[in-house]
C-alpha cells in the first residue's frame, strides 16, 4: 500500500509543483481530484490508514492556515499541504514541511536580494515577484518520501 501512496504523492506533487511554478496557482480541480484519490487510497488500506491520512491532512491544513489568514501564503499552498499530508501521513508531512520551510526561507532571501539588485532599474507597473511555495513544498515532500 505504501508504494501506491508514494506514487500518488509523486504524481500530485509533480502536478501541483509544475502548476505553481508555471502559473503561480494550484487549480481547485487538481486539489479536489487529489483529495478524492487520496481518500480512496487511504480507505483501501483500512481504518488505520484512513486515520493516518486524515490526521496528516488536518495537520497539513493547520500548519499553513494561520499564514493564509495573515496573507502570507495562498489558498493553494494550504490545500496542497493538506493533500500531501493525506498521502504522506503526519510523520513524513512534518519532516517535509520543515525541509520545505527551510528551502522556502532560502528562496525568499534569494528573491529579496534579486529584488534589491533590480530595484534601481525597476519600472512602475512591473508585476511583483512571488514565491511558488506550493512548488517548494511539493519538491520537499517528494524528496523526503524518496530519501526517508
Amino acid at each position: 500500500m505504501w508504494t501506491a501512496k508514494l506514487i500518488f504523492l509523486w504524481l500530485f506533487t509533480a502536478a501541483a509543483g509544475y502548476s505553481d511554478l508555471r502559473y503561480r496557482k494550484v487549480p481547485n480541480r487538481l486539489i479536489m481530484a487529489a483529495m478524492a484519490g487520496g481518500l480512496t487510497l487511504a480507505a483501501a488500506g483500512g481504518w488505520g490508514s484512513l486515520r493516518m491520512g486524515l490526521s496528516g491532512m488536518a495537520l497539513g491544513f493547520l500548519l499553513l492556515f494561520p499564514a493564509f489568514l495573515l496573507r502570507m501564503v495562498g489558498g493553494g499552498d494550504v490545500k496542497s499541504l493538506a493533500v500531501i499530508g493525506l498521502a504522506a501521513g503526519p510523520g513524513l508531512l512534518w519532516i517535509s514541511f520543515m525541509f520545505g520551510t527551510a528551502a522556502g526561507g532560502l528562496a525568499a532571501v534569494f528573491l529579496l536580494v534579486l529584488r534589491r539588485l533590480r530595484s534601481h532599474g525597476e519600472r512602475a507597473g512591473e508585476p511583483a515577484w512571488t514565491l511558488p511555495y506550493a512548488g517548494i513544498l511539493s519538491l520537499a515532500a517528494s524528496l523526503s518520501a524518496l530519501f526517508l
